[in-house]
């Protein structure tokens, strides 16, 4: 014969299943608290390195060396953020061709686009040239770099002849520069300054 079920254990469970299905009555699903956690994601990188060097070496040579303090990436948002950032690059010859530094760069692994910023100083050996800056951005279509928003940009030789001003785009297919507004310079010619 079956045994009967005890009436409290029975009243206890219902009792349970009440208080459960009231619960799941008064609940919504917060979909906000999902987004934030997604978005709080993308800004986790998914990997960090210190002390970070970069060498391309092609037939026994070097032809490019990059190192950051800190580079961390974040596949989310497809971007490299490096900071303490210093590059050089080589000629044929194996002598120093460009060298850069700046204090922050931002590589968009999708687009090939970057934006640099803070004491940005680019020098070019073989043009006996410089090019020093607070923030650039690089559009790797039309291979194209402008100055930030309002910042100055300074080019200057080793003679001392220099151009500055702000709004400046360079774009390399072209071998064209510009200065939208604040320009001034000075040309050194034999050892005379003009201006």
């Amino acid at each position: 014969m079956p045994e009967k079920p005890r009436l409290p254990a029975l009243k206890a469970l219902l009792t349970l299943l009440t208080l459960f299905a009231a619960a799941l009555g008064g609940c919504s699903l917060n979909y906000e608290e999902a987004r934030v956690g997604e978005e709080l994601a993308a800004e986790i990188p998914e990997t960090v390195m210190t002390g970070f060097t970069h060498t391309v070496v092609n037939e026994g040579r070097i032809w490019v060396k990059m190192a950051a303090e800190r580079a961390a990436s974040y596949g989310k948002t497809k971007r490299i953020v490096l900071d303490g950032v210093r590059f050089e690059e080589y000629d044929a010859q194996g002598g120093l061709a460009t060298e850069a530094s700046a204090d922050r760069a931002v590589y968009h692994t999708d687009s090939e686009n970057a934006e640099v910023e803070g004491d940005i100083l680019i020098r070019s050996a073989q043009e006996k040239a410089s090019l020093a800056a607070g923030g650039l951005s690089w559009v790797k279509e039309g291979r194209r770099l402008e100055g930030g928003p309002g910042q100055s940009v300074r080019i200057a030789k080793e003679d001392g002849s220099f151009l500055e001003g702000r709004g400046f785009k360079a774009d390399f297919r072209r071998r064209r520069l510009q200065f939208a507004e604040g320009v001034s310079g000075g040309y050194v010619e034999g050892g005379n300054a003009g201006r």
